[in-house]
């Protein structure tokens, strides 16, 4: 008898059989054989390592894509014991359109759909709108556009809704435009926003080093920040 392959990720198994099919298929039958806009293993690994660790109350996501992030974000506030449901907002402009509800449709067969509030607009325009209902989170994962003035924005409303000991994480940090807001960050918010090592939720320590080599050389996958306390920038302008 064939032995079968342990599940990558037990603990939610629409979120293995989205990582083990070799070709997504959307609701009207769009097919995606590339998933190169998939958040990566490792970084979902960490994920839900931050979220058991921190116990958000409300999380918040830019960019749902294929919907690895919002499987793992969701499945961790059930997971916690969350019933409310905007426990997790994720923002998403194309998730009927392009995406073809694939992770709309992904969050209704993990039974997670009760948790999870979609809002299908710019981020621009739908972190705006929260921002001015008073909106607060303690985690955001800003994984959507990689155009530096879209990233930015996104870190404006973002840095304004999270409460102080919430943590944002930004995916593809090593992307030009993203690399770019980073900097930014760490130049002009010193005292209000921090940048805390991910290693402590890395438990093989070929990819402890790893990570460790890419925050020197600038090319790690992840980056988060802690919110310390609420403020505005402190303007050095220094070069990007």
């Amino acid at each position: 008898m064939q032995a079968t392959n342990p599940a990558r990720f037990p603990w939610c198994l629409e979120l293995d059989s989205l990582y083990s099919v070799p070709t997504i298929v959307g609701r009207s039958g769009k097919r995606f054989e590339a998933k190169g806009s998939l958040s990566t293993s490792n970084n979902i690994e960490l994920l839900r390592s931050i979220m058991m660790d921190c116990k958000p109350i409300k999380s918040l996501e830019v960019g749902m894509g294929f919907g690895g992030s919002a499987l793992t974000i969701a499945s961790c506030h059930k997971a916690l014991g969350h019933t409310d449901p905007n426990s997790h907002t994720a923002i998403d402009l194309a998730q009927s359109s392009y995406w073809d509800n694939v992770a709309v449709d992904g969050l209704q067969r993990a039974g997670l759909t009760q948790l999870v509030r979609t809002i299908e607009q710019p981020s621009a325009n739908a972190l705006a709108s929260l921002s001015e209902n008073g909106e607060r989170f303690d985690l955001c994962y800003v994984d959507g556009s990689h155009q530096f003035e879209d990233v930015f924005v996104d870190f404006y409303f973002i840095g304004r809704m999270l409460n102080v000991g919430g943590v944002v994480l930004f995916d593809d940090s090593s992307d030009a435009h993203v690399a770019k807001v980073l900097q930014f960050i760490r130049s002009n918010f010193e005292g209000v926003f921090e940048e805390f090592d991910l290693n402590q939720y890395v438990a093989d320590s070929k990819q402890k080093l790893r990570r460790r080599i890419g925050r020197l050389v600038g090319s790690v996958q992840l980056v988060a920040f802690s919110k310390i306390k609420d403020g505005s920038a402190s303007l050095r302008f220094q070069k990007f």
